[in-house]
């Protein structure tokens, strides 16, 4: 029998016990869970094509050179019309459509993946229309 394939969570937080609790509740909803301490940890495997990533929460502020901003750039790049979901200190508006969280409970975080991965489902649904345009076109 073939499963659909998971869609992968790239989870990225400094906190080991937000990092993991948060990990954990992604896999009990069936998401192939990456898990980084670091943005130069989770910048590479951003890069990674072996590996795609769907999704990204992250952490703004974060240790070494590369933060939460800087992984959502990069994952912009990749996903154009997705929001990564990122907790920072202070709400902000994200020229790019990120979700922007001010310090999330893991529980808001998991609400807010919820909501963007259910809009970009939505908008995935080819209408009636297209769907005839569809047939006729093949």
């Amino acid at each position: 029998m073939n499963t659909p394939e998971q869609e992968r969570i790239l989870v990225v937080d400094a906190n080991p016990l937000f990092l993991e609790r948060l990990a954990r509740e992604l896999r009990a909803r069936n998401f192939d869970v990456v898990a980084a301490e670091s943005g130069v940890q989770a910048f590479h495997i951003l890069k990674d094509r072996r590996r795609p990533i769907d999704w990204l929460f992250s952490r703004a502020a974060l240790p070494g050179l590369i933060d939460g901003w800087i992984l959502a750039d990069e994952y912009h790049d990749s996903h154009p019309h997705r929001a990564a979901v990122i907790a920072a200190s202070q709400a902000r508006v994200s020229a790019q459509g990120h979700i922007i969280l001010k310090d999330p409970s893991p529980t808001a975080v998991l609400d807010s993946m919820q909501c963007i991965m259910a809009q970009n489902q939505s908008s995935r649904i080819p209408s009636h229309t297209e769907r005839d345009e569809e047939r006729i076109a093949a």
